[in-house]
C-alpha cells in the first residue's frame, strides 16, 4: 500500500517563481535565554512579590514557557537583569517594534558552554512554534554551528521559513543573518556580538517588508568595532551584517544574510534580508491558507483549480499594491510540464498521446490529490545604490 502520509502544500521557491496566498502578521523576535531552574519554577506557577519597602505583597500569576511580550510592561521582574535587557532591546525594533518577542526560557548551566548540543532540547519546542528571527545571547562558538544547522534542516526539510541572527558566524545560508560585531558599546554597558544579537533580530523584526534594514540608525550606541571603508565592503561581500560608524552616528551596514555562495535558483535576491523576508512571508501564507481553507476542501478538477489561481493572483496583486512586487508582472497558472510528468510517471498516457493535446486539455487531466501550479512574481528591493553622475 503507498504511503500517503499527511496532506501538503509544497511550495518551491525558485528566484523567478513563487505561489503564495493571503497575507499574515509578521516580525516576531524569538529569544532563547538562560535562568536560574529556582527562577523558572517560581514562574511557571503562582507567587507572592513584597515590595521594597516590605509593606504589601501582590499574587503574580503564573506564565507559560514560552511567554509572549508585547510591550516592556510584560517582562517578568524575576528575570535577571541581563535578560530584562535582552528583550528590552529586542523591543526597541526599528521603524515599529516587533510584532511580539516570545521567550523561551532554559535552565542554566555553564558547564554546557562548550558542549555543541547545549541548546538542542531548549529548540524542540520552536520548531513548531510562530516566529521569525531568533536570537540567543547566551551562546558561545562552539554552538554556532549546531544551531545554524538546526535552522537549515527546519527550512529545507522541515518547510519552517523562520531565521536565526548569530555572532560572528560564516553560516553561506539566507536563513542566517551572520551579526559581525566582536563588541558594541551603549552609554550603560559593553556587549559581546553574542549579546547583541536580540537587538538585531529586534531591528530586522521592526523593519516594514516595503523597505529594507540598510543604514538604519541605532542612536543607544557610542561605539563598536571599526573598520576602514575597503574593510567594511569586504566584510559586506563575505555575507557579514554590522554595525559601523560613519563619521557622525552609528548605524547598521548593507542589509544582508549570510549567503555568498549562489547557484542555480538561488541568486541575488536570495542574499537580501528583505527578499528573503518577503519570499517567506508569501510561503507561511500560502502555505497556512491552503491548509486552513482549501486542502481537503474541495474536489480536485479544472474549475476548483481555477478558483484556487484566482484566490493566488488577488494576493499577488494585494502585494503590488502594498509595492513589495514589481506592479503587472505577477503570473500563476497550471504548470503544464508537471502535469505531463504525472501522467507518465503514472501510466496515464504516453509521450505520443499527450504531444497530441492541447495546454488547455493537458491542464484539465486528472491528477488526483495533486495541484501543480507554477508562477512568476519579482520581488521589489529598497533603493540602496544611487548613481548621479552631474554636469557641469
Amino acid at each position: 500500500m503507498a504511503k500517503l502520509g499527511m496532506p501538503s502544500v509544497t511550495i518551491s521557491f525558485e528566484e523567478a517563481g513563487i505561489e503564495a496566498i493571503n497575507r499574515s502578521k509578521r516580525g516576531i523576535v524569538a529569544l532563547l535565554l538562560e535562568e536560574t531552574q529556582d527562577t523558572i519554577t517560581k514562574l511557571l506557577k503562582d507567587h507572592t512579590v513584597t515590595s521594597s519597602d516590605g509593606k504589601t505583597e501582590t499574587t503574580v500569576k503564573a506564565i507559560s514557557n514560552p511567554f509572549t511580550v508585547y510591550t516592556t510592561d510584560d517582562i517578568p521582574s524575576e528575570l535577571t537583569d541581563d535578560n530584562k535587557d535582552y528583550i528590552t532591546k529586542a523591543m526597541l525594533g526599528y521603524v515599529k517594534a516587533p510584532y511580539r518577542v516570545k521567550v523561551y526560557l532554559m535552565a542554566a548551566d555553564e558547564t554546557a558552554n562548550t558542549k555543541a548540543d547545549k541548546f538542542a532540547e531548549a529548540l524542540k519546542p520552536l520548531a513548531t512554534d510562530r516566529w521569525d528571527y531568533l536570537a540567543i545571547p547566551s551562546i558561545t562558538e562552539m554552538q554556532y554551528e549546531s544551531v545554524g544547522a538546526w535552522l537549515k534542516t527546519n527550512r529545507d526539510n522541515k518547510r519552517k521559513r523562520s531565521k536565526v541572527v548569530l555572532p560572528g558566524y560564516a553560516g553561506d545560508y539566507e536563513g542566517i543573518v551572520n551579526f559581525s560585531n566582536e563588541f558594541v558599546r551603549t552609554i550603560a554597558k559593553r556587549y559581546t556580538g553574542a549579546q547583541y544579537t536580540p537587538r538585531i533580530a529586534g531591528l530586522i523584526a521592526g523593519t516594514p517588508l516595503t523597505i529594507s534594514a540598510t543604514y538604519a540608525p541605532l542612536s543607544e550606541v557610542v561605539d563598536c568595532d571599526r573598520y576602514t571603508a575597503d574593510e567594511n565592503d569586504e566584510k559586506v561581500n563575505k555575507g557579514e551584517f554590522f554595525i559601523w560608524y560613519d563619521g557622525e552616528k552609528f548605524k547598521m551596514s548593507r542589509a544582508m544574510n549570510s549567503l555568498v555562495t549562489t547557484t542555480q535558483g538561488k541568486l541575488e535576491a536570495y542574499q537580501t534580508i528583505k527578499s528573503v523576508d518577503v519570499m517567506d512571508m508569501v510561503y507561511d501564507d500560502v502555505k497556512k491558507t491552503a491548509q486552513d481553507s482549501y486542502i481537503g476542501k474541495f474536489t480536485n478538477d479544472y474549475d476548483n483549480k481555477l478558483l484556487l489561481i484566482a484566490a493566488i493572483m488577488g494576493y499577488f496583486k494585494e502585494l503590488e499594491d502594498g509595492r513589495l512586487l514589481q506592479k503587472g508582472y505577477s503570473q500563476l497558472d497550471i504548470d503544464v510540464e508537471a502535469v505531463k510528468n504525472y501522467q507518465l510517471q503514472h501510466g496515464k498516457y504516453t509521450q505520443e498521446e499527450l504531444a497530441d493535446m492541447d495546454d488547455l486539455t493537458i491542464k484539465k487531466l486528472d491528477t488526483k490529490k495533486k495541484v501543480f501550479l507554477r508562477a512568476k512574481i519579482k520581488i521589489l528591493d529598497a533603493m540602496e545604490d544611487i548613481s548621479l553622475p552631474i554636469d557641469i
